[in-house]
């Protein structure tokens, strides 16, 4: 009996330590429950932007996370704009979305912003930047000037920012049940733990 006790006291810190993420320190709960989807996957959404020094530092392990969950998540994201220049790099990303460009783009324009600091705030920047990697330019052109699909991407994205209270980046909501952020979590190991616990709790619930 003793030696029972005493297993139990010895596991007790592995136990607290692999749920000692709190709701309302580590994480949010978001109201509206688990969006309808047609698959069975956990939905993970990303509110970034080209323009944020931390989404591209955790960029590259965001990646490796995604590729760890072995197709148990669906991923998205969500380019916000919190300055007015964020605008164009809002209508960048959907721009490489809509060309299904994502994977060849995003890294691009992360290095072109965060590492070259080129300056790609206006339209014609754009324009020139995306036909430098081999987007048609009358494509491209029509895209950042007068495309109302991605006018409508950009207030649906300004939309779930305001639903999921999104005022920090990066952030990621996880089934539209739960959100957690960098500042958060405090560090990025930590902020994937985090992502792993709440994808876990999805999982459990669904």
């Amino acid at each position: 009996m003793l030696r029972r006790l005493l297993l139990i006291v010895l596991f007790l810190p592995i136990l607290a330590f692999a749920d000692d993420f709190v709701a309302g320190k580590d994480y949010e709960l978001m109201t509206g429950g688990a969006p309808a989807s047609s698959t069975d996957k956990i939905t993970v959404t990303e509110f970034f932007s080209y323009g944020c020094p931390w989404c591209y530092r955790i960029e590259p392990a965001l990646m490796s996370w995604l590729q760890q969950q072995n197709g148990k998540v669906q991923f998205s994201r969500v380019p916000v704009i919190f300055h007015k220049d964020w605008k164009f790099y809002a209508k960048a990303y959907y721009t490489a979305h809509l060309l299904g460009l994502d994977e060849k783009i995003n890294p691009a324009l992360f290095k072109a912003i965060q590492t070259d600091k080129r300056s790609l705030t206006n339209n014609d920047a754009m324009v020139e930047f995306f036909t430098a990697e081999g987007v048609d330019n009358a494509t491209a052109k029509s895209a950042f000037e007068n495309s109302t699909t991605i006018d409508l991407q950009i207030a649906e994205g300004a939309a779930l920012m305001s639903r999921f209270r999104v005022n920090g980046i990066p952030a990621i909501v996880v089934n539209n049940q739960y959100k957690t952020d960098l500042q958060m979590a405090q560090t990025p190991e930590r902020f994937f733990k985090i992502l792993d616990f709440l994808v876990n709790k999805s999982s459990n619930k669904s």
